[in-house]
């Protein structure tokens, strides 16, 4: 009997062991690449003494779809609301210090109303700007997809986005500040 309850124990700590060591937990991340005249709205950050720049977005509330937690975040973050066209990619960052490993749904999209403006309210970003498709290249941006955005800047057509759209960008490494 004693032998019995032994292994019972035993089969129970590896199970609980396996499974608490299986379960993933991953951030998501709704965020909007807005173009206007092509150019596209990007959140300015000083981190570490670095400048990073931010595709517009935020988190999810409880029973919040993605489109709508994009609206909200939006309209609190740079008070303005927004129109959103289609997925323009997915792209996982993974976890770098402070920050989780994170699912990016990244939206493209325009600006609908209101001049965008960082509320330092809802975030840390001092600022908001427009930047040309040149500048992208050279942009510490956050998540690291400059490249696939210049893509789809350059895109004239529906028909040209609609080959670039929409993709999964797997992990992409980014600097931690």
């Amino acid at each position: 009997m004693e032998i019995d309850i032994y292994f019972l124990r035993m089969r129970r700590t590896v199970f609980s062991t396996f499974f608490s060591q299986a379960v993933v937990s991953i951030k998501i991340r709704p965020s909007i690449v807005l173009i206007k005249e092509n150019m596209v709205l990007l959140m300015k950050y000083h981190y570490s003494e670095a400048l990073i720049w931010g595709i517009p977005g935020g988190g999810v509330g409880e029973g919040e779809t993605l489109v709508d937690a994009l609206k909200r975040e939006l309209l609190e973050e740079l008070g303005v609301k927004i129109n959103i066209s289609n997925l323009l990619c997915l792209v996982e960052t993974p976890t770098a210090g402070k920050v989780k490993h994170t699912l990016h749904c990244v939206f493209l999209g325009e600006v609908v109303s209101g001049e965008p403006k960082a509320n330092p309210e809802h975030t840390s970003s001092v600022g908001a700007e427009w930047i040309s498709i040149e500048e992208i290249d050279g942009l510490i941006l956050y998540p690291p997809i400059n490249d696939f955005i210049k893509l789809a800047l350059k895109s004239k057509t529906d028909s040209e986005l609609a080959k670039v759209i929409p993709e999964y960008l797997g992990m992409r490494e980014r600097p931690w500040f």
